[in-house]
């Protein structure tokens, strides 16, 4: 099934139309059906319109699973209640209706009801019109609206968009809707100014549906958001959780971060989005900054690169006639990215998955089975390089020490746990990173000392990036950061699809870390236990427990990478020869 806009005309884009699922389809003719036995019964009429990123989505060709309903002239709990009484006269099960309650904080400015229909999650929602004062942004009345007010009222007329249930037509109140979709044009339904001074979270999400799809700003939206007025109203009006649930949504809606952190510095959002630590104001107890942002531009172009990198698509490596590695033919140029060069051989790490098997016989901490989490560490790639320019920053908080970018990410956008503690570590790796990678050769040493010495200093850099439990796998992501801070001064030839040598031995020495982690067996020593351990050295040396035990356990796992397939017995007979290893 297909609609067109119901005044259709010569310069309306005729390319763009909805096609509906069959689910969709019976979706609409089940709620299309519940308003005209409504109509009979109460001799009241209800319009029904499917509102917002349903239509965008569709009218662009995308899937979208989100169905937001409008209605005119009924609360959406109460329609709710009749539609779930219609699917059980047709014999199916009574479903649950959740009933959000409004949460202007939240931007949940109207009651919504929530159930599934025939599989799929619908809202329902009243039209609405809202006025708003010079305090706050959230509306200080809102009322039953027309299509045309609640369309208006919305943010960017791309989202401004309906299709009407009943007529199987799209509808344009803006007038503009359908145009600046076809052309790439962000545009507010009213005047830009007023549009985000009313609700100033509109700003962000200006940029991350411009991001998103690589549409243009429209001019007097970008000379709204430059006004002084408006940063300032977006600092004072808008939460920190809501700011962060913006740069969430930015950051998770796939391609086009990097051009939601360039539009973020263009229009001088950067620092709004991700403010600098501040002596006493979200954070209590930050007594101290020290340090300065460094170059913002930098963080377009390690996002930009870093995106770059996870495009590369994992191959398997295999050789040729003459056992020269090669990366098959179906994935070459630019996309094939960590690759063969200077002799190296290729090993794919785009999601860094541990594939070779532990060493046997030794214990680990964690199980091994678990998938490596994509999604997740993806997340703190990118907000690492979000926060790259905050690099030599620290804060002050209860007398402890704190990077400016775990401070903007606990106090400033109220991040997860989790999620700051992996960003802390990657990037406070980089430096350790880049340094071990600079040092190591492209191939595995002949000379037995030398490969015990390498293979040491790799594998305590491992652990010390993947030794916190929820890191973990995740230690790959601190190789890969590296790698995309080592481009930054390549960017504006990346940019251009141009790999130079420099370039290609550079990935060469990262490609070269990654395959040698697999080789040595050592991917998974973050996990490794210590073969002897605290109480155990400390009786061997016949010292008292103490601070110095960690350092012991530190040389007794370098000895335990330098020897993979020794004994307990040869570790306790090495500490008791080699006392002096331990002063």
């Amino acid at each position: 099934m297909s609609a067109m806009s119901s005044t259709e005309s010569a310069e309306q884009p005729r390319a763009m139309v909805i096609q509906l699922t069959d689910q969709e389809a019976k979706i609409c003719k089940v709620l299309d059906e519940v308003a005209k036995n409504y109509e009979a019964k109460e001799g009241k009429k209800v319009q029904l319109r499917i509102a917002g990123g349903w239509v965008r989505d569709k009218l662009l060709g995308l899937s979208c699973h989100d169905l937001d309903v409008g209605l005119d002239t009924m609360m959406g709990y109460e329609f709710a209640v009749l539609v779930n009484d219609y699917m059980e006269s047709l014999g199916k099960k009574k479903r649950t209706i959740a009933k959000i309650a409004t949460n202007p904080e939240k931007s949940k400015h109207l009651e919504t009801a929530t159930m599934m229909v025939l599989g799929m999650s619908l809202d329902f929602v009243n039209l609405r019109s809202e006025v708003y004062d010079d305090s706050s942004r959230i509306p200080s009345e809102i009322t039953f609206g027309t299509p045309k007010e609640d369309a208006e009222r919305r943010d960017i007329t791309i989202n401004a968009l309906f299709y009407n249930i009943h007529t199987h037509k799209v509808e344009d109140y803006t007038e503009m809707g359908l145009r600046d979709l076809q052309d790439g044009i962000i545009r507010t339904p009213l005047e830009a100014y007023e549009t985000f001074w009313q609700d100033p979270l509109r700003v962000l999400r200006c940029i991350r549906f411009a991001s998103r799809f690589q549409f243009t700003i429209a001019e007097d939206a970008k000379q709204a958001i430059l006004d002084a007025r408006i940063k300032q109203v977006l600092k004072t009006k808008i939460s920190k959780e809501r700011i962060g649930s913006e740069l969430d949504k930015m950051i998770d809606d796939g391609a086009g971060r990097s051009t939601a952190i360039r539009l973020l510095q263009e229009l001088g959002l950067y620092d709004v989005v991700f403010a600098p630590p501040e002596i006493n104001t979200v954070a209590k107890g930050t007594t101290a900054v020290d340090g300065s942002i460094c170059e913002v531009q930098d963080a377009f172009k390690l996002v930009w690169i870093m995106e770059w990198i996870l495009k590369i698509h994992p191959t398997l490596a295999g050789e040729n006639e003459d056992g020269v590695i090669y990366q098959p033919e179906r994935d070459v140029g630019q996309e094939s990215l960590l690759r063969q060069t200077q002799g190296a051989p290729m090993t794919s790490h785009l999601y860094p998955i541990v594939t070779s098997e532990p060493l046997p016989g030794i214990p680990h901490i964690a199980p091994m089975e678990e998938p490596f989490p994509e999604r997740l560490a993806k997340r703190a790639m990118i907000l690492s390089s979000m926060l790259y320019p905050y690099r030599e920053m620290t804060a002050t908080v209860n007398k402890k020490n704190v990077p400016a970018g775990s401070w903007i990410l606990r106090y400033g956008l109220k991040g997860k746990n989790v999620e700051i503690d992996i960003v802390t570590k990657l990037m406070e790796s980089i430096g350790a990173v880049q340094q071990l990678v600079a040092s190591i050769s492209l191939e595995v040493p002949e000379d037995q000392d030398v490969l015990r010495r390498e293979r040491a200093e790799m594998g305590m850099l491992i652990r010390d990036i993947g030794y916190i439990t929820v890191i973990g796998k995740k230690w790959q992501c601190a190789v890969l950061l590296g790698l995309g801070v080592d481009l930054i001064d390549k960017f504006d030839l990346l940019k251009q699809g141009i790999l130079d040598d420099e370039t290609r031995i550079k990935i060469s020495k990262y490609n070269a870390f990654l395959y040698k982690s697999e080789a040595y067996q050592i991917d998974h020593c973050f996990s490794w236990k210590y073969i002897v351990d605290g109480k155990e050295v400390t009786q061997l040396l016949k010292v008292k427990p103490g601070p110095k035990v960690t350092g012991y356990l530190q040389r007794i796992m370098r000895w335990q990478l330098q020897h993979p397939h020794a004994s307990k017995e040869e570790c306790q007979t090495w500490i008791r020869e080699h006392p002096e290893q331990f002063k």
